[in-house]
């Protein structure tokens, strides 16, 4: 084989693998992190606001898994309102989103049933006596 035949055939090996890249890259899907990130931008001094609110208190929401739910323990002394969001960071189509109603032992139990395996970050928003919270947890369904 001589010089000549040999770029012919490393020209037909790059251009297939050009071909090759651009049909994976067209099969991608590329969700947003939020359709309206501008507008959550803008107001994320409030939310830092509802963290510093969370700092503040003496006990945290707590997250716990079992074999068929996720438990969330909320502070004793509250009366939340707001929302629970589980955020899957690699498909928005297994997000979803939950209103906060606790149970007399101020504690809301999800069913994993409700949720694809994978990683998720819950973000708990909430409103209690007046004031705002925020908290992220990170959990792995399997």
């Amino acid at each position: 084989m001589n010089w000549g035949n040999r770029i012919v055939v490393a020209f037909v090996f790059f251009a297939g693998f050009i071909l090759y890249m651009v049909v994976i890259a067209f099969q991608q899907n590329n969700d947003l992190v939020a359709e309206d990130y501008y507008a959550q931008e803008i107001g994320y001094q409030k939310k830092i606001e509802q963290k510093e609110n969370l700092r503040k208190l003496d006990q945290k929401v707590s997250v716990a898994l079992n074999e068929k739910s996720i438990v969330l323990v909320f502070p004793k002394d509250q009366k939340p309102e707001g929302e629970i969001h589980f955020y899957h960071p690699s498909r928005k189509l297994f997000d979803k989103k939950i209103a906060i109603a606790i149970d007399p032992e101020n504690q809301q139990v999800v069913d994993r049933d409700k949720l694809i395996a994978g990683n998720y970050r819950v973000n708990i928003t909430w409103k209690s006596d007046g004031k705002e919270y925020f908290q992220q947890e990170k959990i792995l369904l399997k």
